[in-house]
């Protein structure tokens, strides 16, 4: 295939001339992502020497793209995501660059490739395109596709500003069937659209820069229809959400549950290094338990271990525990937001060890994470406290804390052999972490009711085979229509299948087990042994199994994209738990799955963003459709299998969009009227910039016939 654009290529090496898959402004028109070969004039690129000048080129281009990055970061955490920053383009980043070429060089490009392809099969024929400068036809595309069976071209021409009330589509259908000489009823008509809810695109950028972006997604509603309108039949109009978001964006609430995931991550390939290589391959003064980037706050963990210390000193725990021991969801909590954000402020349960663990999650490396939980059980085993541990905490470092806080003779060797075992100790600590993150993941999707399947994911369950409308079905049945709660605390984690994982305790439990007042009472008066008694002091476990960590970090992943897309869809449909329902399970159904895109944490860590692609009932979102759309297009055609007419594939499809579907480079050619790019003020009053895409293709034959004569 090279060599049919070698002529091309040595009679204009000025022209950039490559295959790639379709630009934005061609895959408009062609509603389809294929490989084509695009034809343009490179524009100038800023120039890159110091001083002067590379200043004011830079700044000459942001002034034509605008920077992604234009927002303070310190209002991430006021950020409103249905408020835009900037307006929405058509094109992609890096085709500010694509500049046009002059007419009578496209098409003579256009006539030596259409030549080179005369003979090549149809299978192996490839478009091309080429970027017009636009004249007095106002053209701004053509294209060319030959091959040995047929000759298809295409163009692409400015038709002028528009409001969306005068556009008479009969007319144009009329039109379209008197120039192909058939019925009028022989003529279909389909009609899509695409509203912008909310945000922008940032996925060129890099990762640090989505994750600082001022929105962290976008939110889109793709329509479709056959009628002869551009108005949108609310009832017939098939409608499907699109939506765009970028794991771990500075400014979501659902980071809440997501640091604790990375967290995990980082934690958990520690472990592996040190099994694999030995504890001394691992640098703890360097290893990396918190990612810090640009923009992220950095916290000062130690004083935020004090003050829970101190919180935990005078605060009574006799004070009841809210149902299913969670504080960030109440019998009032009615939106996923208000869910996350109480998270983020108060955390997600009063046990200690869970509220430790939001602690040292933070920390940004082994060795300060070590420190601190050093710390912690330090001052605990003091007997100041008594801190308070959920009754379904059944980890580790909850046995040990309880054991510590009530005093006991081999405190300081405990202390002593964790630290001199980091590996414990991280293991210890993560256990915690991958409990707390189970309950969290499983409590908020009790919201909408699929706590029962998550619940499953956990445990590899045979109901997680079950589809969720199966085992909604199955709960409703249970209940006979009637409310139903599921609390995990209450429900899964005391059930044979409990969402923790089921360990043997590292130390004996003593039902009538001592406080230190009774202990010395008891001491005092020789009713206990000066010697260490084997049953007082915590026997930890010379290991804990991380062999399940792996499936469960890539599982957390995979409902968090699924929170992720939920939370900014609550936010930016403004729709309720009942309208989220059917949602979550899609998403479920599609993210946690064999199929599923997502293999690791990590994966989302090097690549946030992520899109979605579902139906949504139209009632969810009939608020959106009643406004004007982002661009709305037509194609007019012939009926399959029509035998009237011209012998010809036409099509011809009409754009009409609020933002040019070109790239400045391009459009700054075109020179609309005067009052065109007069400022509006009103909705009846937006005008739509239309073009228009004709496509022709008919059968070829390159044989020639000779007549014989007799």
């Amino acid at each position: 295939m090279e060599s049919l654009f070698q002529p091309i290529i040595d009679r204009y090496s000025k022209y950039v001339i490559e295959k790639q898959t379709s630009p934005s402004y061609v895959e408009m028109y062609t509603q389809e992502i294929k490989e084509i070969t695009i034809v343009y004039a490179k524009a100038k690129q800023p120039n890159t020497t110091s001083g002067p000048t590379k200043n004011n080129n830079e700044k000459e281009e942001l002034d034509l793209t605008g920077s992604p990055l234009k927002l303070d970061l310190s209002l991430h955490t006021i950020l409103d995501d249905t408020m835009l920053s900037d307006e929405p383009q058509l094109w992609r980043k890096e085709e500010v660059l694509h500049a046009p070429i002059e007419m009578d060089q496209a098409r003579d490009i256009l006539n030596l490739y259409s030549q080179s392809c005369s003979a090549v099969p149809k299978e192996d024929s490839i478009p091309m395109w080429i970027l017009c400068k636009p004249a007095e036809a106002k053209t701004v595309l053509i294209n060319s596709q030959s091959n040995v069976e047929e000759f298809a071209r295409g163009i692409v021409t400015y038709v002028g500003s528009m409001l969306l009330e005068e556009v008479d589509v009969d007319n144009l259908v009329q039109e379209f069937a008197s120039q192909e000489q058939v019925s009028e009823n022989l003529i279909t008509v389909s009609v899509d659209c695409k509203y912008t809810i909310s945000g922008i695109s940032y996925s060129s950028l890099t990762m640090e820069e989505q994750l600082n972006a001022p929105h962290g997604g976008v939110t889109e509603l793709y329509c479709e229809w056959s009628a002869k309108t551009l108005l949108i039949p609310f009832i017939s109009c098939k409608v499907q959400f699109e939506q765009e978001v970028a794991i771990g964006h500075l400014a979501s609430p659902c980071n809440a549950i997501w640091k604790s995931v990375t967290a995990l991550h980082n934690i958990n390939q520690l472990l592996v290094d040190m099994t694999a290589a030995g504890l001394n391959s691992v640098n703890l003064e360097t290893a990396v338990i918190r990612n810090i980037f640009q923009g992220m706050k950095r916290l000062n963990n130690t004083k935020r271990l004090n003050n829970l210390l101190n919180e935990t000193e005078t605060y009574t725990y006799t004070a009841e525990c809210p149902a299913g021991g969670c504080v960030c969801i109440t019998e009032d909590t009615s939106s996923l937001r208000q869910c996350m954000s109480n998270m983020t402020t108060q955390g997600s349960s009063n046990d200690f060890t869970y509220k430790l663990w939001d602690i040292l999650r933070d920390c940004e490396t082994a060795e300060e994470l070590i420190s601190l939980l050093m710390q912690a059980l330090k001052f605990i085993s003091s007997g100041k406290i008594r801190p308070f541990i959920d009754v379904n905490n059944k980890s580790y470092l909850s046995k040990l804390v309880l054991k510590l806080s009530r005093g006991h003779s081999q405190t300081a060797k405990v202390l002593k052999n964790l630290r001199s075992s980091p590996p414990q100790t991280l293991s210890l600590v993560a256990q915690v972490g991958i409990e707390k993150t189970m309950w969290e993941y499983t409590r908020v999707m009790s919201l909408l009711e699929h706590s029962f399947f998550i619940a499953g994911i956990w445990n590899a369950d045979a109901r997680s085979h079950e589809s969720i409308e199966q085992i909604n079905q199955t709960i409703q049945d249970m209940t006979m229509g009637g409310d139903f709660t599921l609390n995990p605390f209450e429900n899964i984690a005391t059930s044979e299948n409990s969402i923790r994982i089921d360990a043997e305790s590292f130390c004996i439990e003593d039902p009538n087990e001592l406080t230190v007042d009774d202990f010395a009472s008891l001491k005092k008066h020789g009713l206990v042994s000066e010697k260490k008694d084997a049953n007082e002091v915590p026997l930890i476990a010379d290991e804990i199994d991380i062999s399940p960590w792996k499936n469960l970090l890539m599982k957390f992943a995979q409902v968090h994209v699924c929170l992720e897309h939920l939370y900014r869809a609550e936010m930016c449909l403004r729709a309720d738990f009942a309208q989220l329902k059917p949602m979550a399970s899609k998403l479920l159904e599609y993210y946690v799955s064999e199929k599923s895109p997502i293999k690791t944490v990590g994966q989302l860590m090097s690549e946030p963003v992520q899109k979605i692609c579902i139906p949504i009932a139209n009632n969810v979102v009939q608020d959106h459709l009643k406004k004007p759309a982002f661009w709305y297009r037509m194609q007019l055609k012939k009926k399959a299998n029509c035998s009237e007419g011209l012998r010809r594939d036409c099509r011809m499809i009409y754009v009409y969009s609020q933002q040019p579907v070109f790239p400045p480079q391009v459009w700054q050619h075109i020179d609309p009227p005067t009052e065109d790019v007069a400022e509006v003020t009103t909705v009846e009053e937006l005008r739509y910039i239309c073009t228009k895409y004709v496509h022709l293709r008919n059968p070829l034959s390159r044989k020639m016939d000779f007549l014989n004569s007799n």
